[in-house]
Order: structure tokens, then sequence, then C-alpha cells
């Protein structure tokens, strides 16, 4: 149940570094400066050395969000930050507990106990957290000249609530430093059950909009255009599963659904300059 799912699903395993490039040497700040609402840098994260820092697509027209995550693949924390009343991304399926002051501001509380487990389900308390898994959902007030963001602090495999808590008190506003970080390039997303052609620009990719991501593959009938990268759980979030175009040219691809393999469905997909 230790899930996050994005909405740009596919470009989270596509482009994890893209916002590592030169900059001031503080990834937050650097990310303010491309940013309208508040970008919050933790002053604590629990001893666990920073991994990830990543401004990844929303939904279109949006602001970018931002993602961090600290430690190693069974101990870590990640801190999500979008533009307030804005969602980029869902958490998993998850428990509501109750509400915890942050900073003068109310925190959801919830922990990733198992639904399926309706007696443990009920049970399941803050205590939890540090076994299953859990996180704070809270949205922070404005502060000129930046608007409010919606902030998610997540910990996995030993944390506890009052570690959280620690974590989401001790975030702090950064000062922009002037050198914005890159801008990601949005995906084209696509329903591959009703479309049947797409064009797309060299480098980007075709994400494929479904609901059971890991029960799709492909067969790319021209070589050196794509490159599939299937979709399904990568540990603490769902990808969908995508194209990358990686030459300029068209080729048709087959699709085929696991659960119904009676179905083939045809897309031709161009790669432009």
């Amino acid at each position: 149940m230790k899930k996050f799912i994005t909405l740009v699903l596919a470009l989270t395993v596509l482009a994890p570094t893209a916002a590592l490039a030169m900059g001031s040497g503080d990834k937050f700040s650097d990310a303010q400066t491309g940013l309208t609402y508040s970008v919050y840098k933790p002053s604590t994260t629990l001893g666990l050395a920073a991994v990830t820092f990543s401004l990844l697509p929303c939904q279109p027209g949006q602001e970018q969000w931002m993602y961090a995550k600290y430690g190693g693949t069974k101990r870590y924390l990640e801190i999500m930050e979008t533009m307030a009343g804005v969602k980029c991304s869902n958490p998993g399926l998850s428990k509501y507990l109750r509400v915890a002051a942050i900073n003068g501001v109310n925190a959801k509380v919830y922990v990733y106990c198992d639904p399926m487990n309706a007696a443990a389900f009920k049970k399941c308390g803050v205590n939890d957290i540090a076994r299953v898994g859990g996180y704070l959902m809270f949205t922070t007030k404005a502060v000129k000249p930046y608007k409010g963001a919606e902030i998610q602090v997540q910990g996995i495999g030993g944390i506890t609530y009052a570690q959280l808590l620690t974590v989401a008190k001790g975030l702090k506003t950064v000062k922009a430093s002037g050198k914005a970080l890159p801008q990601v390039i949005a995906p084209v997303m696509i329903d591959p059950t009703t479309s049947t052609q797409v064009s797309v620009k060299l480098g980007n990719s075709v994400v494929l909009t479904v609901t059971d991501p890991a029960v799709w593959s492909s067969h790319i009938l021209t070589d050196g255009i794509l490159e599939f990268v299937p979709g399904g759980n990568q540990g603490t979030y769902t990808t969908n599963p995508a194209f990358k175009a990686v030459g300029v040219g068209t080729t048709v691809v087959h699709l085929l659904n696991s659960t119904d393999v009676t179905k083939v469905y045809e897309l031709q997909i161009t790669v432009t300059e």
C-alpha cells in the first residue's frame, strides 16, 4: 500500500534527474526562481541524505511540482510540493487519522494501512506509521510575492509520526536564486483505446493513460524511432506505460492488454525534430 502515484506517471521514470542542471547550488532556491508558489526546504531530514530532487510536469497549463527524496530504498523521506489548490499527484490508498497543527496551519494525517484487512484497518493508528508508512498533507498560507503551496511529507520504513511532524515543522521558505532550473517538457498524453495517431517531438514521450498500467505491452514495427517503457509498480509510485521518442520518423505500434489478448490496438506515432 506504500505508493505515491503521479498524474504524469511515465516522466518520473524517463527523466527523474531533469532538474539537476547547473544552478546556484541550492536546488530549492533555483526552483523558487521559476515558480509562483512558495517553495519550502527542510531544515531537518532525520539524518537521511538527499538522493533525488526533481521538478515534474503537472496538469496542462499548471506549474511544475517539486519532488525531493532523502534516504535509501527501505527507509526514506519524501517531500512533494505543488501550487495550493492544484492536484499534480495522488497518494496511494491510505487511512485518514486526524488533524495536526503545522506552523499555524492544519495538516491531515494518513497511514498506509491495508483496507483489505478490515479488522487491522480499523485499529490502524499513528503508531503504525513507523511500521507501514504514512504522510502529512497540508496547505501553506500565501507569503508575498508567492502563492500558497500544498505539501505532502511522507515517511516509509521506520519513520515515526513524531518524526514526520518534526520534518514538516522544520520546513522553511527559500529565497529565489535567480538561476531557474530547466523546465521539464510535458509528455503527450493519449488514450490508446481511442487514439489512432499522434505526433511528438524528439526527446519527448507519449504516455498511455490506462487504468491498469502493468498489463500493457507493445510491438514497435520500425526500429530506432521509439523506445517502450513498461508501466507498473515502481516501489513508491506507479507509472503508466509510455513511448520515448529516440529518433525522427514514423512507425506503427501494436498495443496489447494481457487481460484481453483478442484485442490489438494499432497506433501510428510520428517523431519530429
